[in-house]
């Protein structure tokens, strides 16, 4: 009735009220009703008695949009959602209050006509504000039978919700069922020839009749006819067959004259389904025990016997068995994991700005950030991620923010001309447009414990597209997440926030995420992904990276789960690209420069590696060549690079490496880097800006040291960037002010604090405020790093630098005490020790 968008502009008042919007989105398919407001009731008792009229209708339907699970929030709902009938119930007394109050008004001109309503979703429960029904009130259950739930906990609840239906109404029910649909993606076994026997038995004399949907082949090769006909078999015979129909005799003679000699082991492995199929979703030795029944059954046959092309029809479906039983075997390796801990302690408004206390207040170890999908490295542009659910459990959120520049440093201005990167790709601004895929975007990726698994796209112009990946291809699109969803557009970057609704209630698998809410010990699946597409390259990254060019890769997702700190276990055995990745870098880390090499060339050449891997690797051979002075072998490595970006980058590097600055502004000095691939710019730009540095090119040096700043997202590597400007503009261009704040600059990071490029900063900053007479700033510069806590050779280096700063400032006596504490430390280098030595002798002697 409210399907017209013409009544989303006239009649906005009947929609529901969320977030202070209503529910009026042109277009959508199910838009939600606020059942309080008087002039919807009236208009639908006057539409209901029209249909009577114009159509003859036995009944009119009057139930609520599929996936309606929130009540509106508008002052004349306020107080009618009932929350502690949990998420089954919650809407029962509001939906049937409604449909009731229509049935009455309707009785009154049409006495002999129904009302129908579905028992569904939120609404599933009987209301308990409501003795009995109007008599014209026709109850349909969804899920009134439910034979999938084969287990004896799982058949008391579908019998309890049965009979308690059956004291609100003097009418028979209607039974509404979904069965497992094989187009979107079942493969469990299920054949539950007696649950569906005695279901039916249990509802004659009480049932007026059954809807049943499923998936049903046009073809007579579909490859799961086998499962299908099963389901429709044994339904319709139980129809026909009386009060009193005997399931298990139908069974035996099923096995007996469809599947011949193989019967009695058919109806063994059909037994064995029907108790253990729910199991198999996770255990594989169940899994693996059915599979061997089939096979044992269709040895008993003649291979071009009749019974033998039966067999063969139930065998097919089974291939997503084998293939399921085979992943179980294979465990998770090391991916990324996210917890939720604390629940929203207000309802969180989904505008896309993320300034709801919940987020601004999300602690830091909950946040995730993605890296590079195929490498895992740091990406160019930095997006995180952070997500929470409400204390219902019913609706997930997730807070996601996009960079779109690296971050801006005090004094060093980005370049002046407007390159290609700062301009959004957004090549869709509707719901349902897979133009979405050619710009940028962020796509959340959710197996659940029940399903697995849904895709939902968001791009920064708000537009979404949903999608149920276990379903076949051709029915991917019909589900719908029923998630609100609202984007933001800064100047730097761009942010999603989603509420995505969950249901357990398996009844309706095409809106909704299906699922309960996660724990440890079932924890969901998923991941974060971004793609960030230009003229000029595109980047891809991913909470937990797939090691691969494509987000889908679901063992390679994250754990999710709500709870305290937790490890799970890790799969020794399973190895890709990352994890090999990893273990060349450790190799490269404890300076095992040959083994890391032959690792990373082994790695380039590993299979279905693609020319991004391949670069990648060969680039850190071609480092583990320079640092273990094997020139020739590093310009050998270089040549070998695919792409030429990278090759050119590592080129320079190898140049660098001899200290052949010339060659490299000789080589490359006419490259303009801004057209390069996004990517690729941040390197380039530090080896070409290294190569002016060492050259004594100051302008040049700092102009590509800033363009390597905008570009560079990895902490360790922009604080070496900052070092080697620092030190440019000090020792070449001679500007000491423009020096020390990029000194300072590193002296404020709060990582990398124990890295070679943060004391060199710290003495920078010491060095050019002592120039100046600020004796004290200096001095606190260098207290920033404790040296009773510091180790190795750097406390001797940073003891003798705050000598210096007390000699300058004229307090020889603790001057004098920092170079002899030099002098004694045995951990520090021999030229500190010397030169803390003379510094000492020539204070002592007054020279």
């Amino acid at each position: 009735m409210t399907h017209p968008d013409i009544l989303k502009t006239q009649h906005p008042d009947w929609f529901a009220l969320y977030g202070g919007k209503r529910d009026t989105q042109t277009g959508k398919r199910l838009n939600h009703l606020c059942y309080s407001n008087e002039e919807l009731f009236d208009a639908t008792v006057k539409w209901a008695r029209a249909q009577f009229d114009v159509y003859d209708y036995e009944a009119v339907s009057i139930m609520p949009p599929d996936a309606y699970g929130s009540i509106c929030q508008c002052e004349l709902c306020e107080g009618k959602q009932v929350d502690e009938m949990g998420a089954r119930g919650k809407l029962s007394n509001h939906v049937w209050d409604f449909a009731n109050r229509v049935a009455r008004e309707v009785r009154k001109t049409h006495p002999d006509k129904l009302i129908a309503c579905c028992a569904y979703g939120a609404n599933t429960l009987s209301p308990t504000n409501i003795d009995k029904l109007e008599p014209n009130v026709q109850v349909v259950i969804v899920g009134g039978r439910r034979p999938r739930n084969s287990l004896p906990e799982q058949r008391e609840y579908v019998r309890n919700l049965r009979a308690d239906w059956l004291k609100r109404t003097d009418r028979p029910i209607i039974i509404f069922e979904n069965y497992p649909f094989t187009g979107r993606g079942t493969y469990l076994p299920a054949f539950v020839a007696k649950t569906i026997g005695e279901s039916i038995n249990a509802t004659k004399g009480v049932s007026r009749g059954e809807d049943i949907w499923l998936s049903f082949p046009r073809t007579h090769d579909d490859r799961n006819i086998g499962f299908d006909h099963f389901q429709v078999y044994f339904t319709a015979r139980m129809w026909w067959g009386g009060k009193d129909a005997d399931v298990e005799a139908m069974l035996d003679e099923y096995c007996r004259l469809f599947y011949g000699p193989a019967g009695p082991k058919m109806k063994v492995f059909f037994d064995y389904c029907e108790a253990n199929y729910q199991a198999m979703e996770k255990e594989k030795e169940k899994a693996d025990t059915a599979l061997e029944m089939i096979k044992q059954a269709k040895l008993e046959v003649s291979p071009d016997s009749i019974y033998a092309q039966r067999l063969e029809l139930i065998d097919k479906f089974l291939n997503a068995l084998r293939s399921k039983a085979k992943q179980l075997g294979q465990g998770r390796g090391l991916v990324a994991k996210m917890r939720t801990v604390l629940e929203p302690t207000e309802p969180i408004v989904v505008d896309g700005k993320l300034d709801d206390e919940y987020w601004v207040r999300h602690r830091e170890w909950s946040v995730g950030r993605l890296r590079e999908l195929q490498t895992g490295t740091p990406p160019v542009f930095g997006t995180s991620v952070m997500a929470g659910w409400d204390r219902t459990g019913q609706h997930l959120y997730f807070a996601i923010r996009c960079d779109e520049t690296v971050g801006q440093v005090s004094n060093l201005p980005r370049q002046d001309a407007i390159l290609p990167h700062e301009k959004l790709n957004i090549t869709a601004t509707k719901h349902d447009d897979e133009a979405i895929w050619y710009g940028d975007l962020v796509e959340i990726e959710l197996a659940t414990d029940s399903h697995s698994y849904y895709q939902i796209a968001v791009n920064p112009a708000g537009a979404l597209v949903d999608l149920d990946r276990g379903a076949d291809k051709s029915a991917r699109f019909r589900w719908e997440s029923q998630a609100e969803v609202a984007t933001h557009i800064a100047a730097d970057h761009w942010t999603v926030e989603i509420r995505i609704p969950v249901t357990d209630d398996e009844n309706d698998p095409l809106n909704q995420v299906i699922g309960r809410k996660p724990s440890q010990s079932l924890p969901w699946h998923f991941n974060i992904c971004r793609q960030r597409i230009r003229e000029t390259g595109s980047e891809y990254s991913a909470l937990s990276p797939t090691g691969t060019a494509g987000f889908h890769v679901p063992l390679k997702f994250a754990h999710f789960y709500d709870g305290g700190s937790h490890t799970f276990d890790v799969d020794e055995t399973v190895t890709d690209f990352l994890i090999e990745s990893s273990a060349a870098r450790q190799l490269m880390s404890g300076r095992k420069y040959d083994e890391a090499l032959a690792a990373f060339v082994a790695l380039s050449q590993r299979e279905k590696t693609t020319d991004y891997q391949k670069s990648h690797a060969l680039s850190l051979a071609a480092a583990c060549a320079r640092l273990g002075k094997h020139f020739e072998r590093a310009t050998e490595l270089a040549s070998q690079i695919p792409l030429e970006a990278i090759a050119k980058t590592v080129q320079m590097e190898n140049l660098l490496g001899e200290r052949k600055w010339d060659a490299v502004v000789e080589q490359f000095g006419n490259e303009d880097l801004s057209t390069w691939p996004f990517t690729q710019i941040g390197a380039a730009a530090l080896a070409r800006g290294r190569a002016y540095y060492g050259a004594r090119v100051g302008d040049k040096a700092d102009a590509d040291l800033r363009l390597a700043l905008e570009f560079t997202s990895d902490s360790r590597v922009r604080m070496s960037i900052l070092r080697t400007m620092g030190q440019n503009r000090e020792t070449v261009l001679k500007n000491d002010d423009l020096a020390l704040e990029t000194y300072r600059t590193i002296a404020r990071s709060k990582t990398n604090t124990g890295s070679a490029e943060y004391f060199t900063g710290l003495q920078g900053a010491a060095r050019l405020l002592t120039r100046r007479g600020d004796y004290d700033e200096a001095l606190k510069v260098l207290n920033l790093v404790d040296l009773e806590k510091l180790g190795g050779s750097w406390r001797g280096s940073m003891q003798l630098s705050r000598g210096q700063t007390l000699e300058a400032a004229g307090r020889k006596a603790d001057a004098l005490k920092s170079y002899r504490d030099v002098v004694a430390d045995e951990s520090a280098l021999k030229s500190h020790r010397r030169a803390a030595r003379e510094k000492a002798a020539a204070l002592e002697s007054g020279n």
